[in-house]
């Protein structure tokens, strides 16, 4: 076991624990090679460029360049099933803007949808709030105030809304301090 050679200089390596992915990342490089790090970013980051829910359900296997270029390229996308499916597409456009923001340039320019049931289905039950936001607590004059705001609404459905949506901010400005 201590035969084993690496191709990390002795100066780079860690004792103890740390990120996989920081191992990852230059193994992926090299393994990939000409395919470029865009494919490598977007498989590690993908629920950072689309968020989670759609991350959740969708998976990029590669993205197909014209010969020559790095722009403009077509991202194979993998869901498990046709409502999915139909669920991207509707969302092609969105998904697409959010992919290029994240690039910095135009890297993808249309989605090839591939329906594959081998990826797992949406969860049951919907995310959970983070603990810290729940931990927070408002104060009487922050509710008197987010009460005097949706006080002039008349459909209590938006009323109801509008008042969560104010507690939500308050909170997570108080996260954030």
């Amino acid at each position: 076991m201590n035969n084993l050679k690496t191709d990390i200089p002795e100066d780079e390596r860690r004792q103890g624990l740390y990120a996989l992915s920081s191992s990852l990342r230059p193994l992926a490089g090299r393994l990939l090679g000409k395919k470029g790090f865009i494919e490598i970013d977007i498989i590690a980051n993908w629920d950072k460029i689309v968020g989670t829910e759609l991350a959740q359900y969708s998976f990029p296997q590669k993205i197909d360049f014209k010969k020559g270029e790095k722009n403009n390229g077509i991202l194979r996308l993998s869901v498990p099933s046709g409502a999915f499916a139909l669920e991207i597409q509707h969302r092609e456009k969105h998904i697409i803007d959010k992919i290029n923001t994240y690039f910095g340039y135009n890297a993808v320019s249309s989605l090839r949808i591939v329906q594959n049931a081998g990826l797992s289905q949406l969860p049951t039950q919907p995310p959970t709030q983070s603990p810290s936001r729940l931990s927070v607590k408002l104060t009487e004059n922050e509710e008197k105030y987010i009460e005097n705001l949706a006080e002039p609404i008349d459909n209590p459905k938006l009323k109801a809304i509008i008042a969560k949506l104010g507690r939500d901010i308050f909170k997570d400005n108080k996260n954030k301090k």
